[in-house]
């Protein structure tokens, strides 16, 4: 188990990335077969994991090794409680709550928790973020399950934690340059779109700040193009068919968004037209 040092501000960063489990694992597996795959997050000056996900790196050994290998390495990686998020938002915590309502969007077990125990009438009657939030956490409506190490998982508890933090430095860190979510859930990517979606219509005076991604497949793209990976050993690296979500470049030089399930073959092609870049 690894104890990583805990922020709550964020100021003065330009370059963020928030890593979820599966990426971590994902990293880790390229690790043992000898690549060097850290070296897709030198882009950042500040890697954030939410306390939750660090829960969840801490059930495999292999790979809380990994992320304290990395902080060895001087990557600057930091937890972020999620009571503390009331911080980042200026604690302004009706829009806080707007924003976890937004992140929970398509989990209805959570919003109708959150509408029966969490809302009032008057936002100023709710209860403290902090209280409500570690509440939620203790309370968390969907299905459990109790691991071999003896914490429970909760199901989409991590994705949810990683949204939320998202869209708070979205709407409330403009001067960010890039923000990243490292993640291969698909229900991570859709929370969020959904989520800012319906936070536009909260923050009508507020530009975000674009939020991309980066699956284990567009690592592994980033790898080959940087000479990291052979191409024609990708299939050393990926095994299974995946769902991807990429842009294209046409003949006419339109731009195409396509999403389909792609095999290793075409995978391979993928990756080596350079006018294809992997959304998720």
């Amino acid at each position: 188990m690894i104890e990583i040092t805990k922020i709550t501000r964020i100021d003065d960063m330009r370059h963020i990335a928030l890593l979820d489990t599966s990426s971590i694992s994902f990293m880790q597996g390229l690790k043992v077969k000898g690549l060097q795959p850290e070296t897709v997050l030198r882009d950042y000056d500040l890697i954030l994991i939410p306390e939750w996900v660090l829960a969840e790196i801490n059930d495999a050994a292999g790979r809380a090794d990994y992320v304290q290998d990395l902080i060895e390495q001087g990557y600057p990686i930091f937890c972020i409680a999620e009571e503390k998020y009331s911080d980042l938002a200026n604690n302004e915590e009706g829009n806080l709550y707007q924003i976890v309502l937004a992140s929970t969007r398509q989990i209805a077990k959570i919003r109708s928790y959150l509408r029966q125990y969490v809302e009032k009438a008057d936002a100023l009657d709710m209860d403290s973020f902090k209280d409500w939030i570690n509440k939620l956490y203790e309370e968390w409506p969907i299905s459990d399950q109790l691991l071999s190490t003896g914490r429970i998982k909760k199901k989409n508890a991590g994705e949810v934690s990683i949204t939320i933090l998202a869209e708070i430095v979205s709407w409330y860190y403009p001067e960010t340059k890039a923000l990243t979510v490292y993640s291969q859930d698909r229900d991570t990517y859709e929370f969020q779109r959904k989520a800012e979606a319906v936070l536009r219509d909260v923050f009508t005076s507020r530009t975000p700040v674009p939020v991309a991604y980066k699956s284990n497949d567009a690592i592994l793209c980033q790898l080959v193009r940087t000479g990291k990976i052979n191409l024609e050993n990708l299939s050393d690296y990926r095994k299974d068919v995946r769902k991807i979500t990429y842009s294209k470049e046409q003949e006419d030089h339109s731009i195409v968004l396509v999403t389909g399930l792609i095999d290793n073959e075409m995978f391979a092609q993928i990756v080596a037209d350079k006018t294809v870049h992997i959304v998720f």
